[in-house]
Order: C-alpha cells, then sequence, then structure tokens
C-alpha cells in the first residue's frame, strides 16, 4: 500500500477577506464589495522564499549591531522588509481596491491591513485542503 503524503500538503494560496479598520465589517472596494486578497502559503514557492529573504535580512542587521555596528535607519529597514515580504507573500489583491500591495503595505496609516495578512499566513489552517479561510 502506497501512502499518499500529497493530502497533508497546504495549498498554495488562500483568499483572505479584510475587515475594515474596526473589525466590525468587511473592508469595501470602490465598488462596494469585500476587499480580498489572495495570499500565497508559507509552503508555497513563493512563500518560502519571502521567508527566506526576510530571515536573511534581519539577521545581517542582528550581525551588524553584535559587531557594535547601528545604522540610524534601522527601523525604517525594518519596517520596509516587513512590506517587502507581505508584499511577496501577495499573489494579488482584488480589482476593487487598485493599489499595488507593497504601497498599502508601507502605509502606517493603513497598518490594520498588514496585520490581518500575517495573521493570515501564520495560521496555517487557512491554508489546509478544503479550507474555507475568510
Amino acid at each position: 500500500m502506497d501512502f499518499d503524503l500529497s493530502q497533508y500538503e497546504l495549498e498554495d494560496v488562500s483568499t483572505l477577506t479584510l475587515k475594515n479598520a474596526r473589525g466590525d465589517d468587511d473592508l469595501k472596494g470602490t465598488d462596494g464589495k469585500p476587499v480580498t486578497v489572495e495570499v500565497y502559503s508559507p509552503g508555497s514557492p513563493q512563500g518560502v522564499k519571502a521567508i527566506h529573504k526576510s530571515s536573511r535580512q534581519s539577521q545581517m542587521r542582528m550581525f551588524r549591531s553584535m559587531r557594535g555596528e547601528f545604522d540610524p535607519q534601522d527601523a525604517v529597514n525594518a519596517d520596509r522588509e516587513q512590506a517587502e515580504k507581505l508584499a511577496a507573500f501577495t499573489k494579488s489583491i482584488s480589482d476593487n481596491f487598485p493599489v499595488a500591495p507593497l504601497a498599502v503595505y508601507q502605509n502606517p496609516k493603513l497598518c490594520y491591513i498588514p496585520r490581518q495578512v500575517e495573521e493570515h499566513i501564520g495560521k496555517l489552517g487557512n491554508f489546509s485542503k478544503g479550507s474555507s479561510a475568510a
């Protein structure tokens, strides 16, 4: 009997329906319909690449600080790198929210959006086969 390991694998993409800043309703796009984000899973090729790039940048910053080298732009760079990581995890944002993912994730006044994307990525059940994640 052959064992099919693929039945336990995560799906590559999941769809997240964004909530408004209060979290009490869906975020509505230009057409009045909910805004959705298609997100790559941490196990997808795109997710693995995003994780590795982000880890490498964090490690380099940590190694510099261990050597006593501090860059006054470290906090700014860390924020930029986090936005880039989320953009790499984002396959697409629905057409009713016509903004590039990086622009959304870099805007501090839209901080509730990247937080939702981060939480979605962190819950692997959102990527399980047959998941009805939202």
